[in-house]
Parts: structure tokens; sequence; C-alpha cells
């Protein structure tokens, strides 16, 4: 997508629209601003309804809602680089919500900056309170953030929380009520040798799925904590430890790149991600 394009199904008073930015036809975003970061993919049945909205780059979202009520005024919601936002999360943003750099979001989560249902004047609560949630944070499937919430960064929360207070950075957390389960749990220190194992399963594990790919390639250990990667004669070194690539990707290498990413080393260049189809997937759809 060229910058500054505006899709048809964006309807904004204002649009910055970066470089590579991917939005299926079924997305529908109405907004008084909208701004988005280069590389960021939003597909599904996502809904973006507020006045103002603001997504960094090389994102990921799917079949989700973010909501502002019309009647609440000044409705933002900032989101920023490299997170991913699974189905059926509904991000409410009546006061303001903050979302930082590297959060995973799974699927069915609910974070609310905005409650109210019943008769106030029969002494029913009405709570309208930011919510701001912090990098490297992993809000794992079914959890609830309540209004004025705020979630340090480097936290996992367990699954079908309710998150009621503050959590400080670097926890483990989940219940209902949450609980803090361990403190200083992340982001964890790991010897040159765990890296390096764990490179090593990555390697190991990838040369099982080439079996299934319709290509072949080559790769090994570079340098320790990096992977050189072969097809055809033409080399891609990825460096684990500063996130860089030497060499031209190409879509064998990018198939790589994107098995790195579901093994939780993410390279970013500002390019969706994308892999190569299994043979027997394309073997089933064609003979569909």
């Amino acid at each position: 997508m060229i910058k500054d394009e505006k899709p048809k199904n964006i309807l904004a008073n204002e649009s910055n629209i970066g470089k590579n930015v991917v939005i299926s036809p079924s997305v529908e975003i109405i907004c008084d601003r909208i701004s988005i970061g280069d590389g960021t993919v939003i597909v599904g049945d996502t809904k973006i309804t507020c006045k103002e909205c603001i997504i960094g780059k090389n994102n990921f979202f799917n079949s989700i809602w973010i909501e502002g009520s019309l009647n609440a005024g000044d409705t933002k919601i900032k989101i920023g680089n490299e997170n991913l936002i699974l189905q059926n999360t509904r991000l409410n943003c009546n006061d303001y919500l903050e979302i930082g750099d590297d959060v995973n979001i799974g699927q069915y989560v609910s974070i609310w900056t905005h409650a109210s249902s019943m008769n106030v004047l029969n002494g029913y609560p009405f709570t309208k309170a930011p919510v701001i949630i912090g990098s490297h944070v992993w809000i794992t499937a079914r959890t609830t953030v309540l209004p004025g919430i705020e979630i340090g960064p480097h936290v996992i929360i367990g699954n079908s929380s309710v998150v009621n207070k503050n959590i400080p950075g670097g926890c483990f957390a989940a219940g209902i009520p949450v609980k803090i389960i361990k403190k200083n749990a992340f982001p964890k220190k790991l010897t040159g040798d765990e890296k390096k194992k764990i490179i090593e399963d990555c390697i190991r594990e990838y040369k099982k799925l080439l079996k299934l790919k319709p290509f072949s390639a080559k790769l090994r250990i570079f340098d320790e904590l990096s992977i050189e990667f072969v097809v055809s004669d033409k080399k891609i070194i990825f460096y684990c430890n500063t996130k860089e690539i030497k060499g031209e990707l190409n879509e064998y290498s990018e198939d790589f790149r994107d098995f790195l990413r579901y093994r939780g080393i993410k390279f970013f260049t500002t390019k969706p991600f994308k892999s190569i189809l299994p043979i027997w997937y394309t073997k089933a759809i064609k003979n569909k």
C-alpha cells in the first residue's frame, strides 16, 4: 500500500497510512483521526470505531474490536509497535487506552476503560478511567482487564484472569481476582549455552518441517547465536542477538523468518510475515 493512500474501508477525517500496510476488505474503520504505521496487518472482521486511533509499526490484528462510545467524547487508543492481538478481543477506549510495544493479547480478552449498566441514582457504580499496558506483556486468552488498571512491563497474565488491580513490572499474575504468583519473573537472564540450545532446537524443528515444504534448505549455527540459511546458493544470516538480517530476503528465507516468529524469535522488516504452504495443504485445497 502506498503511503497516505486511504483504503475505501477507512472512513476518517484525517488518515496517515504507512508503507506495506495490509488491511483486508472485511475490516471497517471509522475514526476522526487514524494513523497506522509501516508493516501493520489488520485482517478478519476487525472493527475500529473511536475518535482517535494511533497504531504503530509491524502489528498484527485479527478479528478484534476497538470501540469508543459516540457519547463518550474524546475516545482515544494508542497502540505501539510489534504487537499481536488475536480473535474476538475487545478493546474499549471510552477513556484513554494505551498499549506498549511487543504486547501479545490472546483470544477473547476484554480491556475496559468504562463500566456502567445499572441506575447510578440507586447507588450503582459508574466507572471511567484510563488503562495503561506496558511493553513486553502477554495477556493470555479470556482475561478481563478492568478500568483504571496499569500493567507494568515484562508481565504475563495467566488465562481467564480478572485484572482488578495494578500489576508491577516483571510479574507473573493470574486468577479471579488476579494475584501476583511470582515477582521478578521476567525477563529471565539466559546463559549463552541456554540461548544456543534454543537456536539448535529451532534449526532441528525447521529441518523436520522442510520435509513438508516444496523446497530444501541448509541451516547451521553461525557465530554462536546466529543462523545461516542457504537455498540455491543464496545465503542469509539471521543474527538472533541483534535481530538483524544480512542478505536479501526471498520467499524461502521469509518462510524461515515466519517460522522463527512462531518460535518466539521475531525479525521485523516492515513487511508482513509470510510462509510457504506445506504440500499437504495445497494438495487438499487443489482437490477440493
